[in-house]
C-alpha cells in the first residue's frame, strides 16, 4: 500500500501526456487535411502518405504541411518560454506578450526590415533575439527589485508591449510598410514556407531539449538564494540559462510567425492544473499542450472566417484576453 502514492503520481503525468500527444495528432492531421481550398480531406491525406507531384500535392506538402508544423514549433517554444519566465520571475502572471518581450522582438525586426529591406529569412533572428533580450532584461530588473507585486509588475508589462507596439506602427505607418509584414504583426502561421520551419527548427531543438534536460534544476528559481545552496543548486547559473531560454524561443517564434500572444500565459497554468507544479513535468507537458493549443486555433481561424482566414494570433487574442482577466481578477482576490 505504501508504494501505490508515488505509482499513481507517476503514472498521472504520463497518462495525460498520452491524451495530449493523440490530441496533438488529430489537430495535426486536421490541419493538414482541411483548408480554404476545395480540396477533399481524404484525398489530402493520401497525397500525405503517396506524393503524387501533381498541384494538389504541392499544396499538401508545400503549404499545409509547413503551416503545421511552424504551428507545433512555435507553439512549443511560446509554451516553453511561458513556464521559463513565470519561474524565473515567481510571477504567475509573466508570459512573453504580457512582459513585452514579443513587443520588443517584433520592434527590432521591423526597425531592421525598414532600414535593410533584403533581411530576410534567418536574418530575422537576431533583431528579434536583441529586442527580446533588452525589454526582458529591464522587465527582470523591475521583477527582482521588489517594488512591485505580481499584478503592477504584469500591468507594466502590458504598458510597454503597447507602447512598443504602437512605435511598430507608426514606424510601418511612416514608411508605408508593406502588407506582408502587417499580417506578420497579428501574428500567423498562413503562408508558412520550409524556409520558415528550418530557420525555426535548430533554436526550438536546442532551446526544448536544454530546458528539458534541466527543467529539475529551474524548481530551485521558485526557491530563495540560501535554500538553492543547501540543495547544491546554483541559482544564478540556472536564472541565467533560463533568461537565454527565454529569449531564443521566444524571440525565435516571432520572427517566424509574428507576436502571437496568450500561449505563453496560459499553457503553465493549463498543465499545472493538471499535474502540478514540479518543474520538469510542466515543461515536458508544456512541449505538448502549446503546440495543441495554437494548432488547433490556427484551425479555428480557418473554420471561422472561411472562405478567408483568421490570423491565429488574433484567434488567440479572442480566447486568450477572457483567461487573463480571470487570473487578474484571482491575483486581486488572493
Amino acid at each position: 500500500m505504501a508504494s501505490k502514492g508515488p505509482d499513481n503520481k507517476t503514472r498521472r503525468p504520463l497518462l495525460i501526456a498520452a491524451f495530449l500527444i493523440v490530441l496533438l495528432a488529430a489537430s495535426v492531421i486536421a490541419g493538414i487535411a482541411f483548408g480554404v481550398s476545395q480540396l477533399p480531406p481524404m484525398t489530402a491525406l493520401r497525397l500525405l502518405v503517396a506524393p503524387d507531384g501533381s498541384p494538389e500535392n504541392a499544396l499538401v506538402w508545400d503549404i499545409r504541411l509547413p503551416r503545421v508544423l511552424l504551428a507545433v514549433l512555435v507553439g512549443a517554444n511560446l509554451a516553453v518560454a511561458g513556464v521559463l519566465i513565470q519561474t524565473l520571475t515567481r510571477n504567475p502572471l509573466a508570459s512573453p506578450q504580457t512582459f513585452g518581450i514579443n513587443a520588443g522582438a517584433s520592434l527590432a525586426i521591423v526597425v531592421c526590415l525598414i532600414a535593410f529591406p533584403a533581411l530576410r529569412g534567418a536574418g530575422t533572428v537576431w533583431p528579434a533575439f536583441v529586442g527580446a533580450a533588452i525589454v526582458g532584461f529591464a522587465m527582470w530588473a523591475l521583477s527582482v527589485s521588489g517594488a512591485m507585486n505580481d499584478m503592477k509588475l504584469a500591468l507594466a508589462g502590458i504598458s510597454i508591449q503597447l507602447v512598443l507596439s504602437a512605435l511598430v506602427q507608426a514606424i510601418l505607418i511612416a514608411n508605408n510598410a508593406a502588407q506582408d509584414i502587417v499580417y506578420w504583426l497579428a501574428g500567423s502561421v498562413n503562408g508558412a514556407q520550409w524556409s520558415k520551419v528550418w530557420t525555426i527548427l535548430p533554436f526550438s531543438l536546442v532551446g526544448g531539449g536544454l530546458a528539458l534536460v534541466a527543467g529539475r534544476h529551474f524548481g530551485v528559481l521558485s526557491l530563495d538564494e540560501s535554500t538553492g545552496v543547501s540543495l547544491g543548486q546554483n541559482a544564478r547559473r540556472v536564472g541565467g540559462l533560463a533568461a537565454v531560454l527565454i529569449v531564443v524561443l521566444a524571440g525565435s517564434a516571432v520572427a517566424v510567425s509574428g507576436p502571437i500572444g496568450f500561449i505563453g500565459l496560459l499553457v503553465p497554468h493549463i498543465v499545472r492544473r493538471l499535474v502540478g507544479s514540479d518543474q520538469a513535468t510542466v515543461l515536458a507537458l508544456s512541449l505538448l499542450c502549446g503546440p495543441l493549443l495554437l494548432n488547433t486555433a490556427d484551425l479555428l481561424g480557418r473554420i471561422a472566417a472561411f472562405p478567408s482566414e483568421l490570423p491565429v494570433g488574433i484567434v488567440t487574442a479572442l480566447i486568450g484576453a477572457p483567461a487573463f482577466l480571470l487570473l487578474l481578477n484571482r491575483r486581486r482576490g488572493a
